[in-house]
C-alpha cells in the first residue's frame, strides 16, 4: 500500500479515526520508515485549519505548489504521495499541508538551541563531544568521513575505518520520544527505542563484536562464526552469531526481557547460561533474581520498531508504561486498582498516531478513563 486516503491523514490528526480506518493508518505507517517520517512531519505542521479565509490562500496557492512539488520530487519524504480526497476542500488541505512542507524548516533541522526544546536524539563521539542528531543536515559527520547520517531515515551508517588507531567507541543517546538507527560496521542494524542508550566501538577489533545497551532495542545482527557479537546489559549477557532479537532492559523497570525472532542465541542471566530458540523468550526479575523461558508471539514485543503496537492480555500499567516513554508524558494513577486491568488489541496500533486517540480505544472497555493534561496523563476507573 504505497499511498493512503488523506482524509484517514486527516482524522487521525484529530483522533477522530475508526477501528477500521485505525488498522488501515496502522499497516501503511509499518510498512516502511518513510512513511513513518512523512507522519511525522505532517504531524509537526497540522496547524492548519478548512476555514473560509484560508480557502482563497490556498486555490491561488495551488499552481506554484504544484511547480515546487516536481522541483522537490526526489526528496524522500514525498516519494510516496498520499492519495487526495476527491473533496475540493480536502485537496487545498493538502496543498496547504505540502505548502508548509516547502516554506518551512523541516523538524530535523531546527536549531533546538534558538527553539528552547530538548534534542530527543544525542551522539557521543569517542573525544567526548555530543552532537544533536535532530539538528544534523550534512550526510557525513565532520571529520567522520566513515559515518553517514540520513535524518530522514532517523539512521547512522557506519563504514570501516581502518585509519583507527585504537579502539574508540561513540554513544548513541534517545531521549523520550526520541527513536534512531544505527548500522554498525560490520553490517548489523539497531533499531533504538526511546530513553534508550547505546555504547559501541566505531570498528570491531579483536575476537568478538561487543556493544553495551540501557534501554530496548531491536538487534539484526550480520552472521560471523568467526567473531560472536555480544550485547551486554546490566543483568544480562546474549551472545549472538547471526540472529534477530529485541531486548527490554530499562534500569528503572523490574524485568528485563530478550525475545528471540530468529537465529538462536545464548543469555548468561544469574550466574547461568540458557540456549533461547526463534519464538522463545527469556525474562529475568530483578528483584528475586528468577529467570524463566517462554514460549510467546513476538510480535508482542517487536512491533513497536515497525510502527505499531500489538497487545494480548497485557496490564496496564504495562502498557502506559511504555507509551509514557514514547510519548514523553507523567502518567498518574488515581485509582491505582486500574494498573491490574489486561487489555487485548483487535488489530495493530499506530504508534505514530495521537496519543489521546490511541487511549480511546482503551476507554472503549468502559473499565478506565484518561485525562491528559500538558505531560500529565491522569488514568481513573470509570
Amino acid at each position: 500500500m504505497d499511498s493512503i486516503d488523506w482524509i484517514i491523514i486527516n482524522k487521525s490528526l484529530d483522533g477522530s479515526l475508526n477501528d477500521q480506518e485505525s488498522e488501515i493508518l496502522s499497516e501503511w505507517l509499518a510498512e516502511s520508515a518513510e512513511h513513518r517520517a512523512l507522519y511525522q512531519k505532517i504531524k509537526a505542521y497540522d496547524s492548519y485549519s478548512l476555514s473560509d479565509e484560508k480557502f482563497e490562500q490556498w486555490r491561488s496557492e495551488y499552481t506554484d505548489v504544484l511547480s515546487r512539488l516536481k522541483q522537490h520530487r526526489n526528496r524522500r519524504f514525498i516519494r510516496r504521495k498520499i492519495l487526495v480526497s476527491t473533496s475540493v476542500a480536502a485537496v487545498f488541505a493538502l496543498v496547504a499541508l505540502f505548502t508548509l512542507f516547502l516554506n518551512h524548516p523541516e523538524p530535523g533541522s531546527v536549531n533546538l538551541n534558538e527553539s528552547g526544546e530538548h534534542s530527543k536524539v544525542q551522539l557521543q563521539l569517542a573525544n567526548g563531544n555530543w552532537l544533536d542528531l535532530d539538528t544534523i543536515k550534512e550526510n557525513r559527520l565532520t571529520g567522520m568521513d566513515h559515518v553517514n547520517v540520513s535524518s530522514s531515515d532517523k539512521t547512522l551508517t557506519y563504514q570501516r575505518a581502518d585509519s583507527l588507531q585504537q579502539m574508540e567507541y561513540n554513544i548513541l543517546k534517545t531521549e523520550r520520544g526520541g527513536e534512531w538507527n544505527v548500522t554498525l560496521e560490520d553490517g548489523t542494524r539497531v533499531y533504538l527505542n526511546s530513553s534508550s542508550t547505546l555504547k559501541y566501538p566505531v570498528s570491531f577489533a579483536g575476537e568478538s563484536r561487543q556493544v553495551f545497551l540501557e534501554g530496548e532495542a531491536y538487534f539484526e545482527v550480520t552472521h560471523n562464526p568467526n567473531k560472536p557479537f555480544i550485547v551486554k546489559t546490566n543483568d544480562m549477557n546474549i551472545l549472538v552469531r547471526g540472529t534477530s532479537f529485541n531486548i527490554n532492559a530499562y534500569p528503572d523497570y523490574k524485568i528485563v526481557r530478550t525475545t528471540l525472532v530468529n537465529g538462536k542465541i545464548d543469555v548468561e542471566c544469574s550466574g547461568n547460561t540458557h540456549m533461547i530458540l526463534p519464538g522463545q523468550q527469556i525474562v529475568f526479575e530483578k528483584e528475586t533474581r528468577s529467570v524463566k523461558i517462554q514460549e510467546v508471539d513476538t510480535e508482542l514485543y517487536t512491533s513497536w520498531k515497525n510502527g505499531f503496537y500489538k497487545f494480548n492480555e497485557t496490564r496496564l500499567e504495562d502498557i502506559l508504561a511504555m507509551l509514557s516513554l514514547w510519548y514523553d508524558v507523567d502518567v498518574i494513577y488515581a485509582d491505582e486498582s486500574v494498573k491490574d486491568l489486561c487489555f487485548t488489541s483487535s488489530g495493530k496500533m499506530a504508534r505514530y498516531d495521537n496519543l489521546m486517540n490511541l487511549l480511546k480505544k482503551f476507554e472503549y472497555t468502559n473499565n478506565v478513563t484518561f485525562e491528559l493534561n500538558g505531560k500529565k496523563l491522569t488514568v481513573r476507573k470509570k
